[in-house]
């Protein structure tokens, strides 16, 4: 036997030790972890993407060209302060820009929800502007009563969404993928070499 498949593992006459099927699973711990902290991480930065209003209200925010999300909070936080409704029948949202131009607002080509951190979302309203500015948004009640509710602006919110969730699986199964090839690959190497006297 040379150096070289002596030292190698696997080798003929050297049979691997039970030990690296430890080795074997340390990627599926590495993507369960890696998992954790991009869905931490991801969803922190996704947070600070939400504009949040609390309504009837309004709040002028700067906003940059494309499409934009209406998202009305069933249940909320803003400023250590609980937001929770069930009925929210007649809120109006309106979008103006700074020199009081109505912008056209529509309803969302697809429900999204979300739910994070305690808040609770659904897309009511969406309008596009093709000027970066500062724009009023505001929500009541046409006029009416209602009760105190928070409301979301968001930019490309759910696409942000879908691709942290699709991040977080990906090191999840891919660290179980490398730990089933490495198990599979150590139980091969043991079966295919004696066990030495």
């Amino acid at each position: 036997m040379n150096m070289t498949d002596k030292g190698r593992v696997g080798a003929p006459g050297r049979r691997p030790h039970r030990g690296f099927y430890l080795l074997a699973v340390l990627p599926a711990l590495c993507g369960i972890v890696g998992m954790i902290f991009i869905l931490v991480t991801g969803l922190s930065d996704m947070d600070d993407g939400l504009e949040q209003i609390v309504v009837p209200g309004a709040r002028e925010l700067a906003l940059t060209p494309g499409d934009h999300t209406v998202f009305l909070e069933f249940r909320s936080v803003v400023d250590g302060r609980v937001y929770a409704v069930d009925d929210v029948g007649g809120l109006a949202v309106k979008v103006e820009a700074a020199d009081g131009q109505p912008v056209a607002t529509r309803m969302p080509v697809a429900s999204s929800t979300y739910t994070f951190g305690g808040r609770q979302g659904q897309s009511i309203q969406a309008f596009r502007i093709d000027k970066a500015g500062i724009y009023r948004v505001s929500a009541d009640y046409d006029g009416g009563a209602g009760p105190k509710t928070v409301i979301a602006v968001g930019q490309g919110f759910m696409t942000g969404m879908f691709v942290l969730i699709l991040s977080a699986l990906g090191a999840l199964f891919g660290g179980i993928v490398l730990s089933i090839v490495g198990v599979a690959w150590v139980a091969w190497a043991r079966r295919r070499t004696p066990r030495q006297a």
